[in-house]
Formats: C-alpha cells, sequence, structure tokens
C-alpha cells in the first residue's frame, strides 16, 4: 500500500505528523503484543523440530545398528596374500582353514577367432559384415534347443527357401521334412533318419526375411540362444559393440593391427561355453567345438575340492585364489574383530548422548521472560550486535519444563535399563552386566556411561549374546529405542510440524494462521484510525485557514476605512 504525502502544520504550525505517530504508537500495543506472541510461538516451533530431527537421527542409529554385521564382524587373515585373499562374513566361526595346494584356477571359456573376409583381406573396425563369407543380407535363422518333434519357424514361407542344417553346418535333406504354413511348424517326416519323428538339439532352420544380419549366441549366461540384429551396413565395430553388452554373458575383444578376435565368457568354470550358429562359425572360421572353461581345483585340510568361480566360500570365508602351488599350505583365519563392532556400538551410544543432552538443555534453560521478542520499532533503535544478545535471551527457555521432553528422556532411560535377553549366562542378561548403564547422576537426563574394557570382554566372550540384548524384538534394546523415538516424533509432529510442512497440517501453524488474520484485521484499523487523525487535523488546519483570511480581511477593512 503507498503512503499518501501529506503536508500538515501549514496553517497552524503544528508538527502533526510527529503528535500522530505518537497517538498510534499507544494504538499500536495490542498489534506489537499480537507479533510478539506469534514470534514466540515460531521459536518454539523451531525448537520442537530441532528436538525432532535429534529423534530422527537416533531413531536412523537404532535401525542401522539392528543389522547383524555390526555385531558379527570379523577380521581375515591370509599366510601368504600373493596365493590367496581371504575375507571373513559376518557368520565365520573364531577358525583357521589350511590351503594345502592349489593345481589348477578357474577359467573362462575362451577362444581367438582369425579370418579375412571375401577379398582376402585381413579384418578391420570398418570391414563390413557384406563383405565377409557366411553373413548373408535378411538371413534369419532359428535353432533348435532342445531334441523335439517340433521346429517353429515364421508362417507363409516358401519352404523351397528354407535350408536345414545339423550341429556341424551340414545341410539336411529338405524332402525329410515338412512345413505346415498356416502355423509355422516344422516335422520330420522320414522316421528312418530321424526315429519317432524326433528334430535332434541344434538343428538350424534358415529362411530369408527383410534386410541386415541375424546373429545367434549361447553362453552360460543366456542358457538359450539369443539374437542379435544388425543393420544391413553393419561393421565388425558394430558387432563388437552387441556382443560386449552386459546381456550377452560375452567379451568381445579386436586387435585391429592383427584382424584378431578374442571372445571370451563373463563367468567362468567348466560349464562357462560359447556357442554361435553355423553362419558366424563360417565368417569367422569358428571351431565347430564349442570352447569351454575350466574348474579351480584346490585341496582344503586334505580334501580334493573344485569350484566354478576362483572366489569361493569355504566355511563361511569368501577367499580368493590368485596363483597355483603344489606345496607350502596357506592359512586362512578369522576372529571376531572386538574393536570395530565396538565402535559400532560406541557410535550409537554417542548418537544416543547427543539427544539425551539436546533434550536436557532445552528442558533445564532459563527462560528470561523480561526479554520479549523485539518490535520492529525496537530492532530499528539497536544495531546488529545488540539486537543477537537480546534475541538469544528471548529465545532461551522456549521448551523448559516441557512434558513431552521428559516424558521421552524417562521412556528412554528405562529401555537401558529394561532390555534383557534369554541366556545361560546370568551375568549377560542385562546391558549394565556389559558396561552400558544410565549411571546414578539424574540430572544427566539419562545419559549412558560405556565401560569400554567391561563391553570389550562382552564382545569378546559373547557377541551372539550381545547382538541379542540390543536386537531383540520383544526385549532388545534397539527396536524399543527406534519405537520411542518414532512415538516422540509422530507426538511433535502434531504440534509442531516436520521441516517445511504447511501451518494447516499441526497445531501451532493454524494457531499462527489465526494471529495472522487478527494482525491484518488489527492493522487495517489502524489504518483506519491514522487516516482519521489525520482527517481531524487537516478539518483544523482548514478552520485555522479560514480564521486567519478572515482576520486578514478585517484587518485591510478596518484599515481601509481610517
Amino acid at each position: 500500500m503507498t503512503t499518501p504525502i501529506r503536508f500538515g502544520g501549514l496553517a497552524s504550525g503544528i508538527d502533526t505528523d510527529t503528535i500522530i505517530k505518537q497517538l498510534m504508537q499507544a494504538e499500536r500495543a495490542p498489534v506489537d503484543k499480537l507479533e510478539q506472541k506469534k514470534q514466540t510461538t515460531e521459536w518454539k516451533r523451531d525448537a520442537y523440530r530441532e528436538i525432532n530431527r535429534s529423534l530422527m537421527t537416533l531413531r536412523n542409529s537404532a535401525v542401522d545398528l539392528m543389522f547383524s554385521r555390526n555385531f558379527y564382524a570379523k577380521t581375515s587373515s591370509s599366510s601368504d596374500e600373493s596365493k590367496i585373499s581371504v575375507t571373513a562374513g559376518p557368520s565365520s566361526g573364531n577358525s583357521a582353514v589350511r590351503i594345502d595346494s592349489v593345481t589348477q584356477l578357474a577359467s573362462s571359456a575362451t577362444t581367438i577367432l582369425d579370418t579375412v573376409d571375401r577379398n582376402g583381406q585381413k579384418l578391420t573396425n570398418t570391414t563390413k559384415l557384406s563383405d565377409m563369407n557366411g553373413f548373408v543380407s535378411g538371413q534369419k535363422r532359428v535353432i533348435q534347443e532342445t531334441s523335439g518333434t517340433e521346429l517353429t519357424i515364421p508362417k507363409d514361407l516358401d519352404f523351397s527357401t528354407v535350408v536345414l542344417k545339423d550341429a556341424a553346418g551340414n545341410v539336411l535333406d529338405s524332402t525329410d521334412f515338412a512345413y505346415d504354413a498356416a502355423t509355422g511348424k516344422i516335422t520330420a517326416t522320414n522316421t528312418t533318419n530321424y526315429p519317432g519323428g524326433v528334430i535332434p538339439k541344434d538343428v538350424s532352420a534358415s529362411f530369408t526375411s527383410g534386410t541386415g544380419f541375424e546373429v545367434q549366441y549361447k553362453s552360460s549366461t543366456t542358457g538359450t540362444y539369443q539374437k542379435i540384429e544388425l543393420g544391413a551396413d553393419a561393421t565388425v565395430q558394430d558387432l563388437m559393440s552387441q556382443l560386449n553388452s552386459k546381456e550377452t554373458g560375452l567379451s568381445a575383444f579386436f586387435e585391429s593391427s592383427t584382424g584378431k578376435i578374442s571372445l571370451s565368457t563373463k563367468e567362468t568354470g567348466a560349464t562357462s561355453t560359447i556357442q554361435f550358429d553355423t553362419n558366424f562359425k563360417s565368417a569367422f572360421s569358428m571351431g565347430a567345438v564349442a570352447p569351454t572353461g575350466q574348474n579351480a581345483k584346490f585341496e582344503v585340510n586334505g580334501i580334493e575340492v573344485e569350484r566354478a568361480s576362483n572366489t569361493t566360500t569355504i566355511d563361511n570365508m569368501t577367499l580368493t585364489l590368485k596363483s597355483t602351488f603344489a606345496s607350502g599350505p596357506v592359512t586362512l583365519s578369522a576372529a571376531t574383530d572386538t574393536q570395530k563392532i565396538f565402535d559400532n556400538i560406541k557410535g550409537f551410544v554417542d548418537k544416543y548422548n547427543e539427544t539425551i543432552d539436546l533434550m536436557n538443555k532445552k528442558t533445564r534453560e532459563e527462560r528470561f521472560r523480561s526479554f520479549a521478542p523485539l518490535t520492529q520499532a525496537q530492532r530499528d533503535e539497536l544495531s546488529e550486535d545488540e539486537i543477537k544478545k537480546w534475541e538469544e535471551k528471548a529465545m532461551s527457555g522456549m521448551l523448559r519444563g516441557d512434558t513431552i521432553l521428559r516424558g521421552t528422556m524417562d521412556t528412554l532411560r528405562s529401555k537401558w535399563s529394561g532390555a534383557t535377553s534369554t541366556t545361560n549366562d546370568l551375568d549377560m542378561s542385562r546391558l549394565f552386566q556389559i558396561g552400558l548403564s544410565t549411571g546414578s547422576d539424574f540430572t544427566n537426563g539419562g545419559k549412558i556411561e560405556l565401560n569400554e574394557e567391561k563391553l570389550k570382554a562382552a564382545i569378546e566372550k559373547d557377541p551372539e549374546q550381545v547382538y541379542k540384548l540390543f536386537t531383540d524384538e520383544e526385549t532388545g534394546l534397539l527396536p524399543q529405542i527406534r519405537d520411542t523415538a518414532k512415538d516422540s516424533r509422530e507426538t511433535i509432529t502434531r504440534i509442531a510440524g516436520a521441516d517445511g510442512a504447511g501451518a494447516p497440517t499441526y497445531s501451532m501453524g493454524r494457531e499462527m494462521t489465526q494471529m495472522d488474520t487478527r494482525i491484518k484485521r488489527l492493522n487495517d484499523l489502524l489504518i483506519d484510525k491514522e487516516n482519521a487523525y489525520y482527517r481531524r487535523f487537516a478539518a483544523m488546519e482548514t478552520a485555522m485557514n479560514q480564521a486567519n483570511s478572515q482576520a486578514a480581511s478585517l484587518q485591510q477593512f478596518l484599515g481601509g476605512g481610517m
């Protein structure tokens, strides 16, 4: 709203602006009190939200600690890392394993393709598939995955153009088969050559459909033949890119200086294999026998073991074979990582104590009631440093003696003393017995005192019992801390809202909205009141102008008659 420009006191000589400003200061007192109340409510809301953020951190910390890995952390070692490395899992025992020998490492199926194009030139990245023997534009192929009485190809084909081949790439006599154009099914009619009408595994049917090229492959990852479709202008580089896609389970490398291609499976082991259709085999001079990988072979504590991968699990320890050796055993051991488990628990205790410290501070903080929030007029008269110091006092004690916070602290404290777990060892059935207690000082709000020596001894003795004391869903500490923090957050959120929450969603927000409405209404009344004052003074100025004018006329009249 634009403030009108006024020129007062021209006739009377009275400073009407100053007089009206002083009058309005008294009129504005109810608005100032309401704005101060709103500011106090905002500060209290923000203090509640600070508590809520801390409770959220505590809850998340409790949830994170509940994972078993935090209580079953293990250290591991290998007597010869150059031969075998080891990582102990959470379920590893405190044990040792002896690897007497490694006679063979696991490897992937690998083959080297060395061929030339149909002009006798070595392959380059830009060699087109159309320039290679074996690739026919538009030729598609269906391969019989398992032996069966039917091989299905597209419908409505000219069967005289379909070429059938066996697994070795030999062309089969089409008169031994029949094709149903309505269903696309091929059946064996010569039961002499195909007993029982069974079409053997890996028999393929080739036919022409559209343009471009099709490559069919099978690896230990896919398990069945998959198709790669390439455009009519596709090059060797395009084929390499497709073979290297994550779905193939293959790694393809083209060495441009030699024109050779290396293909290998991403998986290792005797079951890993690389198989292609006959067109691909013909184009790249690939042998009829599919390459396969090999298993790792080693001896564990005198027992011969075979695995498909060089990384495997023995006695819940993950070991990686790096090289072969015939003698000089490698010893692998695992033990409880006491320090790691202790650090995990201590990290949670620190987070808990930070939350208790904050709530304890807020509920005990002194309230300076004589330091009310500053009005705008008061702020205009103070320096920034003076404003800061004043507001530190004014904001203090917003949650002093708050029953929600006190109730939360009492509940949290009781969870530590009440947490228990069934055990035959009565010296480890309560948290205070393993070095975690709330202490005797009630003024600290229930902060946890941690006895490092006692807790580490308990971890060394029975990490599983320590885990149960913390995580048992009914009587363990962490689920109870998690639920208490959650319940308290929900209570506070109903009052103060979550960060960024809309005012209508929480009680303090609705209260401040009502205050805003009242403040606006009072400000509108103040504007009307101020305008009324100005109208009165203006009327007075008008009257004085008239009186002055009459006096001047009278004086002129009297003077003129002399």
